[in-house]
């Protein structure tokens, strides 16, 4: 299999995919995982005898995990990776055979293929593996041995999955139970607390205040900071290098927009403005000749492992090249402002400087070059109580908010149960308690209208327990609000069930009944997770 995929890559060098592949790149990977940069080199983070901290662990059983299924997988730890293989390799789950590598590793990379029906093919897997290696940074049959490696890992773990599953367990009276229950009409009385207007009376409670502040202080941590100077140099060379027609076109078909050219109309409109475009280019040449410049003197005389960014020849040079510079505010890394002629990713890069590396590359603007060097850095901090007094007061203030809309729902929920109770009806205790009663038009498990959809729990399975003509406790809406709702009847459609519904609802409670088998025996057999430091 290696051997096949070493041939496949051999046979096509790097190639420019065009415009679509630049799409894939942007969503392509999703790198790191909770841990990173949280472990030193000592660390010791082991799990199933398989130390998570190792950068070869987390290259099989996260990263190239992440790189090759095309994004992040719902769920995925390195130690649920880790039990899953385990567990196979316990029940003796085999590898898939050379020719069903193959085919899924052509299935996986069929977007990458050339041919004009879109089928499966090496060609594509070569693309892949070229353009997987620069995203990992390693050569392309290192590359092939993690793609296999991961689609071996994949096939075991969804062949263990099937294996404990088995077909799954539908019986016909499941099935027509919940499908009756899928299918009940509702009818209900319901009564809504807005929240928006209970204002209870919170007094300010310094020490309770402080308290809450203490228990959760991590939660105020404050980000790191830095103050850098924009280096900003506009002396720029004209350029007079001949201008092809080739040229004009590309960048009228970049231009486009601007231009307001026509489909179509491209290439004969960009050429009647040549005058315009030619001076666009001419720009951007220039700018990117003195962008290269710029990098390659600071490359050779001021290295930032070499120098510092008070190196008296680092001033003579910025003066040389009549720099002109300007300290910005100060700002949290990963919340850079937007300033004027400053890139934003030269910002972001910003965040990332220390006193070692003290200057950012060098990044283009329209008509110049800009790099940052750092002023000053402050790291990430708890703060003392007195910094963060008001944020600190105003979420004391929110949760015991929160506390006592709680306690009313509470109180509201025992006096609608008591006037039930008493006989009264249940217009007649809304409206004396203070709450909106609405009548929705009958609806269905899956037609709930918003005035009963809760947002942390199943309104139809509360609506059941709590029976008919009874009150369900309150529950929370998406918009804040709580509702108490009465179901006054229910009744089951009279018109028959549709061939096709019936074969959409058989799937789906066959397969939800497989992923709770599979996932409770998993729960039995693979030991919970255990941290060793």
């Amino acid at each position: 299999m290696i051997t096949w995929l070493q041939n496949a890559t051999s046979k096509h060098h790097r190639t420019i995919f065009g415009f679509l592949l630049v799409i894939v790149v942007v969503s392509f990977v999703g790198y790191g995982f909770a841990g990173r940069g949280a472990l030193g080199p000592n660390s010791e983070l082991r799990y199933m005898g398989i130390d998570l901290a190792d950068s070869r662990n987390r290259q099989r059983y996260y990263f190239d995990c992440q790189t090759f299924s095309l994004g992040r997988i719902q769920g995925l730890t390195m130690q649920s990776r880790i039990a899953e293989l385990h567990l196979a390799d316990e029940l003796g789950i085999p590898e898939p055979t050379e020719g069903e590598v193959r085919r899924i590793a052509r299935e996986m990379s069929k977007m990458f293929a050339t041919s004009a029906d879109g089928k499966p093919s090496d060609d594509g897997v070569t693309k892949f593996l070229a353009f997987t290696s620069r995203q990992l940074s390693v050569n392309e049959p290192e590359a092939a041995v993690r793609f296999e490696t991961f689609i071996k890992d994949t096939w075991r773990i969804n062949k263990l999955f099937t294996t404990l599953s088995g077909k799954g367990h539908a019986t016909a009276a499941l099935l027509k139970r919940q499908l009756d229950r899928s299918r009940t009409l509702w009818t209900t009385d319901v009564a809504t607390f807005a929240t928006k207007d209970f204002k209870p009376a919170i007094k300010d409670d310094e020490a309770a205040i402080k308290a809450a502040f203490d228990k959760n202080k991590e939660a105020y941590k404050l980000p790191p900071r830095v103050e850098v100077t924009a280096v900003t140099i506009s002396n720029l060379t004209p350029d007079t290098a001949p201008i092809t027609d080739d040229e004009i076109v590309n960048y009228g078909y970049n231009l486009a927009e601007k231009f307001k050219f026509e489909t179509g109309k491209v290439k004969e409109q960009a050429l009647a403005k040549r005058p315009e475009i030619e001076k666009i280019i001419r720009q951007d040449r220039a700018v990117t000749s003195l962008a290269g410049q710029v990098s390659d003197e600071l490359a050779e005389k001021f290295a930032t492992d070499a120098t510092k960014a008070n190196n008296p020849g680092f001033a003579e040079w910025l003066k040389s090249r009549k720099a002109v510079l300007k300290t910005l505010p100060t700002f949290d890394v990963g919340a850079a402002p937007t300033t004027e002629k400053v890139p934003a990713e030269a910002l972001r890069a910003a965040g990332e400087l220390t006193e070692k590396e003290w200057r950012t590359e060098v990044y283009r603007t329209e008509d110049s070059v800009v790099f940052l060097t750092l002023v000053k850095r402050t790291e990430a901090r708890v703060p003392e109580f007195k910094e963060v007094a008001k944020l600190a007061t105003d979420n004391w203030r929110d949760a015991q908010r929160q506390r006592l809309v709680k306690e009313e729902v509470q109180l509201l929920g025992k006096a609608l149960q008591s006037d039930q109770a008493a006989g009264k009806t249940f217009a007649d205790s809304t409206k004396a308690l203070g709450l909106k009663l609405t009548s929705p038009a009958p609806f269905s498990m899956s037609t709930l209208p918003d005035t009963v959809r809760a947002s942390e729990e199943d309104s139809l399975m509360a609506i059941e327990l709590a029976g008919l003509n009874k009150v369900t406790p309150g529950l929370r809406l998406d918009n804040g609000d709580y509702a108490f709702i009465r179901a006054a009847k229910n009744e089951l459609p009279k018109e028959a069930v549709k061939p096709e519904e019936l074969n959409e609802f058989k799937q789906f409670i066959s397969s939800r009944q497989r992923n709770q088998a599979a996932d409770g025996v998993m729960q039995e057999l693979v030991p919970a997770p255990q941290v060793l430091r």
